[in-house]
């Protein structure tokens, strides 16, 4: 005869598994260095229509809020760097719907020998108040862990999404 208890036990395994999984998979990437940084490298078919996709990749008004938008045309490569915030979700208290939260980054396009890379980097945390401001890689002591957590998972979903729409982008499928 079968018990409950010996029903749970693989009931119990697979969901620890699948915690396991889902908080994994929501993490964003590190330098050596411990910072969080998105980056990738892509062939370009034709590299003056990579350029134009680039400069106009900063024009998309609901992915990113852009403060700033910087051409730097080197010999051989032109970069374009890009200054603003998505905003991500996170409750602040238990019962409380969760608000939305400004996180700062910078993203750089650089469009060289038919390639073109792509970097996210400098994730900071501004509270609508200003009372809270942070590097995303580094928790501050008055920040729950529950409220962190939310913010690192949110913002890795939102930059995953960014990412996405990048490649089709630069590709024309959007």
């Amino acid at each position: 005869m079968v018990t409950c208890m010996q029903i749970m036990r693989p009931v119990n395994f697979i969901c620890f598994t699948l915690v396991l999984i889902s908080v994994a998979n929501a993490q964003i990437p590190r330098t050596t260095a411990g910072l969080f940084e998105y980056s990738g490298e892509f062939a370009a078919d034709n590299t003056q229509r990579v350029m134009e996709r680039a400069r106009s990749f900063f024009n998309q008004p609901f992915l990113v809020h852009w403060d700033s938008i910087i051409q730097v045309q080197q010999s051989e490569a032109t970069r374009f760097t890009g200054t603003g915030y998505i905003t991500v979700r996170a409750k602040h208290h238990g019962l409380a719907t969760p608000s939305p939260v400004p996180v700062s980054l910078q993203m750089i396009i650089e469009v060289k020998n038919g390639r073109y890379r792509y970097i996210i980097n400098h994730f900071v945390v501004n509270e609508k108040e200003g009372t809270v401001h942070f590097g995303l890689e580094n928790k501050p002591a008055v920040i729950k862990s529950i409220v962190y957590d939310q913010l690192i998972q949110n913002t890795h979903k939102k930059m995953s999404f960014v990412i996405g729409w990048l490649r089709r982008y630069m590709k024309g499928e959007e």
